[in-house]
């Protein structure tokens, strides 16, 4: 009968503190796309004010699955087109973003708040997530 030639090794704290630190590098996926704004124009139809809440993409390197990425809640004027703040989206740098779309509310006529709604899809001429890349104008236009 052969002896397995590796029973008797042991690993020593070195090789144990180099395989802690180098981990487990699991499959490869971008980095995050950072301060990344997006601009609505408020369209709506029966020319009311919006609350954008969060905004949605498709992101081809996760399987072309829909991403949601909250947005501080901003109310937009009928007419106007406003810019959100600069957000972070996991996994989408240097990835080209398809079907972005909006979801918003509008103010009701008693000064309620509306459910939520989902623009048209946005496609930009330019879809590749770079740090500070701005998308849109995203218009608004009704409340389907």
């Amino acid at each position: 009968m052969m002896k397995n030639r590796f029973s008797s090794i042991t690993a020593s704290p070195l090789l144990a503190s180099v395989v802690l630190a180098i981990g487990y590098a699991g499959p490869a996926s971008a980095a995050a796309c950072k301060d990344v704004v997006f601009t609505v124009t408020n369209n709506h139809f029966e020319q009311r004010e919006i609350e954008i809440r969060s905004v949605k993409y498709r992101n081809p390197h996760k399987g072309g699955q829909v991403q949601t990425e909250d947005v501080r809640n901003m109310v937009c004027d009928y007419g106007a087109t406003c810019t959100t703040s600069g957000d972070t989206l996991g996994g989408a740098a240097k990835v080209d973003l398809h079907s972005i779309q909006v979801v918003f509310r509008h103010r009701n006529h008693d000064g309620s708040w509306s459910k939520s709604f989902i623009t048209q899809p946005f496609a930009p001429k330019y879809r590749k997530c770079k740090d500070g890349k701005k998308y849109g104008p995203i218009v608004v236009t009704d409340s389907r």
